[in-house]
């Protein structure tokens, strides 16, 4: 049985978690642990060498959405075979922000692990389909990585001051994911259309279409004509 798709926040960084490891595992470094919690001292204690892939923050993206179009039609398999038609809004778009921290026994260590972050992140620009885990992300879906500016100083001091830790050296990188709404509202096409004219004059002659316009004139402009 699938996941719902709700589910596919969680199942993005489980699917970066996996690619952090794979790239370790080639490289020769065999125990790196992946904590996804908030680089807190009990979470990393005993752990180490560790990366902790923390998602910090989710914030809707403002491109998106196309600012025209709210809903789209659904077409859905009925038991009989036949397709229905529904409503739907269209997917919201998730910015998903990480902050990427390394630890180990000595500086050099932390280094080395992180400098491979950097580098596999800007190998693999996006993760296609078959390179996720979970069964939240459609068939063609494929998740974007991208590198973010650095963090300045006062942001960097209150996170860590937070988790009572001195400032280290960290990387940002975000992607993108949809949350599709799950509601659906039947959506019937129109079969037949009627159309009526009214006189403006007299309100009380009407004619159903779809015959010319009963009160339509031909507008002369002059130019032509009897002299």
């Amino acid at each position: 049985m699938s996941t719902p798709q709700h589910h596919i926040i969680k199942e993005t960084s489980d699917s970066l978690s996996r690619l952090l490891q794979d790239e370790f595992k080639r490289n020769g470094y065999k125990r790196v642990h992946i904590v996804d919690e908030a680089p807190k001292p009990e979470t990393i204690e005993g752990k180490l060498p560790a990366v902790s892939l923390y998602l910090y923050q989710i914030a809707v993206d403002p491109h998106g959405e196309d600012g025209n179009a709210v809903e789209e039609i659904v077409e859905v398999a009925q038991p009989d075979g036949t397709i229905k038609e529904f409503m739907r809004r269209r997917a919201l778009w998730l910015r998903l922000d990480y902050l990427i921290s390394c630890w180990a026994q000595t500086p050099e260590d932390e280094q080395l692990l992180i400098g491979l972050i950097v580098r596999t992140i800007i190998d693999n620009r996006e993760l296609t389909r078959e390179r996720l885990r979970g069964d939240s992300f459609e068939a063609d879906f494929a998740l974007p990585l991208v590198l973010s500016a650095r963090l300045d100083e006062g942001t960097l001091a209150r996170f860590w001051g937070s988790l009572q830790q001195p400032v280290r050296p960290a990387i940002q990188c975000w992607t993108l994911v949809p949350i599709t709404p799950a509601k659906l509202e039947e959506f019937t096409r129109v079969q037949q259309r009627q159309l009526e004219y009214r006189n403006i004059h007299d309100p009380r002659v009407r004619e159903q279409g779809p015959s010319p316009n009963p009160f339509a004139r031909r507008l002369d402009l002059g130019g032509g004509g009897r002299r």
